[in-house]
């Protein structure tokens, strides 16, 4: 019963599409057909769904066009004689468009391995991202998703771990810990000044989150990074269920900050027990009655902030919030959250940790409407070739993001 309803019901969606085909008059009817319900074409294009009505995908071949479909993952590739797309929204004044990117592959010899991994006759890609360096001929995955090597490197999710020993290279963990004759990583990082031979991971395997934290006789590290006056033989990490930053030792309590510093907290100042972060890994703390943020490595009250809601308050990263549908934005210098200048919480974002935002009508940098910003054509675009993403519009770039 259950498969006839759903048959029915894509039935019913096919048929209000092909009446909005018929209501479009820049579509041939006669050449026109279904491809699934997303994508169509005729003999003059290429079309998707958007909006209640077919748009044209300006640029493709119909002829030539199909759909490459990743197993198991919800990404999608569109394909024609002239090369590999996907397809993105940009925010446009009224609402989000869909907009057609053209990927650098080679459209003749690309072919997907993976869900995060794939090739053309040129290069080998993770997860869209050129492999920098690799060597084709000798490319092969250490395991499904996380290590591969050549015969000259080794890489952590397309990202060369430098100085690595390809010949006695091996995974401590399933995730993030590797080694070699010489050295410990996470990651694509060398753990600086560890001690080998008394190195071990500090995992909560009681939490959700964990792989954060490790120790030597002589040192605690997070990430790759020596946590600086941390007495070993007392460290302990506070289980929280998403949290990784609050650590203790025998001389108090600590934030840990994302460069692997560490913040003192006064716990007759701070409810220890219900300190946590608004989200994870950002500058943002609260806890019943307060909110927080580190600054030159001390836990700064915000003043004036607003009560935490779980309900009603959410982040859009440690610049902006939205409480109440009303989007703040922390001045550092001040030590307290502004409103934001004629903001529209709804169609609001922030582009990663930067101080650049968008809402429905402007462009804001710290928290000010950004002047002579191209409101039309300002986004963050990854840039293949420099394996960086660029906040930009037309006219210029603001800030180039490096990728971790």
């Amino acid at each position: 019963m259950k498969n006839k309803i759903f048959k029915i019901f894509v039935i019913m969606i096919l048929a209000v599409n092909v009446s909005y085909a018929g209501s479009n008059t820049k579509i041939d009817k006669a050449t026109f057909q279904e491809i699934d319900a997303t994508y169509s074409k005729d003999k003059n294009g290429v079309y998707v769904w958007e909006n209640r009505g077919w748009k044209k995908l300006e640029g493709l071949d119909p002829v030539t066009f199909e759909i490459i479909n990743i197993s198991g993952s919800a990404r999608r590739y569109l394909k024609d004689k002239n090369g590999i797309y996907s397809i993105i929204y940009s925010m446009d004044g009224d609402s989000d468009k869909l907009v057609l990117e053209n990927l650098p592959y080679d459209p003749q010899t690309y072919e997907v391995i993976n869900q995060l991994y794939s090739k053309d006759k040129n290069n080998i890609y993770y997860s869209d991202r050129k492999i920098i360096g690799v060597d084709l001929p000798t490319f092969q995955r250490i395991d499904e998703y996380i290590y591969s090597k050549d015969k000259n490197n080794i890489y952590f999710r397309g990202k060369k771990i430098s100085g690595a020993d390809k010949d006695t290279f091996e995974k401590i963990d399933k995730y993030n810990y590797s080694k070699d004759k010489n050295n410990i990583y996470y990651n694509d990082k060398k753990i600086e000044g560890v001690d080998k031979n008394t190195f071990e991971l500090t995992y909560d395997f009681g939490s959700v989150v964990n792989g954060y934290f490790s120790k030597d006789k002589n040192n605690v590290y997070y990430e790759n990074k020596k946590l600086k006056g941390i007495d070993v033989k007392t460290f302990k990490k506070i289980s929280r269920l998403v949290d990784n930053f609050l650590i203790e030792d025998k001389n108090g309590f600590y934030i840990v900050e994302e460069d692997g510093s560490v913040a003192p907290i006064d716990s007759k100042e701070v409810d220890i027990e219900n300190l946590s972060q608004l989200a994870i890994k950002t500058n943002l703390y609260h806890d019943r009655d307060s909110m927080y943020f580190v600054k030159n490595h001390k836990l700064v009250k915000i003043k004036d902030a607003p009560k935490v809601d779980p309900y009603n308050l959410s982040t859009y990263n440690e610049k902006y919030i939205n409480k109440y549908d009303v989007v703040y934005y922390l001045d550092t210098d001040e030590g307290a959250f502004k409103k934001l200048e004629k903001a529209e919480s709804h169609e609001f974002r922030a582009y990663g940790d930067t101080e650049y935002a968008k809402g429905r009508r402007n462009v804001y940098f710290k928290g000010k409407v950004l002047a002579g910003a191209d409101y039309a054509s300002f986004d963050m675009k990854y840039n293949h070739e420099k394996d960086v993403y660029e906040i930009r519009d037309k006219n210029k770039i603001y800030e180039t993001v490096k990728i971790d």
